[in-house]
């Protein structure tokens, strides 16, 4: 079973960027929590996020 939530280790192996890519997008609209001091980004808002960001030409 895959989490709900992921690291941001785990949502840049998706995204296939960087670690400070990774920060940056939090900070500039991807949807995440704070839990603690940690960041995780809930695994259906990530999809969601790319779906919206993907441009369809």
């Amino acid at each position: 079973m895959e989490p709900n939530l992921l690291t941001i280790d785990e949502a840049r192996t998706i995204l296939r960027v960087g670690r400070n890519v990774m920060y940056d997008l939090t900070k500039n609209g991807l949807p995440h929590i704070k839990v603690g001091k940690q960041i995780r980004i809930p695994r259906e808002a990530l999809y969601s996020w790319i779906k919206n960001q993907t441009l369809i030409f």
